[in-house]
């Protein structure tokens, strides 16, 4: 029994020093109470139960704690925006338009709803200012 709870404080320990226990959640805290349970089992010499525990606990954990993470940081996307999306929803380009295309489709934009050819004025501003969002994240 001291041999288990040296074993015990030791992996507990490893985690807690490594910073890995912060992170860790209830699921992989099960996981490992169960691979030293079964652990214990298999000093006592019960081979088929205690690998079993600890071929479950590896599956409860999800492989993290006795695999490492990789290295390499995930790739992480860049949120939508929105605003941009609508701007060119609104103007009726694509993602990769140029500055000339962005301005060919605000002035065919405007010419249908310009006020004084009889459009809406908010519908102006809102391709004016689609336009000027558009021109702004081309430049920077």
């Amino acid at each position: 029994m001291t041999t288990m709870l040296i074993i015990t404080a030791a992996i507990i320990g490893a985690l807690v020093l490594s910073g890995k226990a912060r992170n860790m959640t209830a699921n992989q805290w099960f996981a490992l109470a169960v691979a030293l349970l079964g652990v214990n089992f298999l000093r006592g010499g019960s081979w088929i139960i205690g690998t079993a525990l600890i071929g479950g606990a590896a599956f409860l954990s999800g492989w993290r704690i006795l695999i490492p993470a990789r290295d390499e940081p995930e790739k992480k996307r860049k949120p939508r925006n929105f605003e941009l999306d609508r701007a060119r929803s609104l103007l009726g380009v694509d993602d990769k338009a140029d500055r000339t295309a962005i301005n060919n489709a605000w002035r065919d934009r405007l010419a249908e709803h310009h006020p004084d050819r009889g459009g809406d004025e908010e519908m102006a501003r809102m391709i004016n200012r689609a336009r000027d969002i558009l021109l702004d994240e081309l430049d920077g």
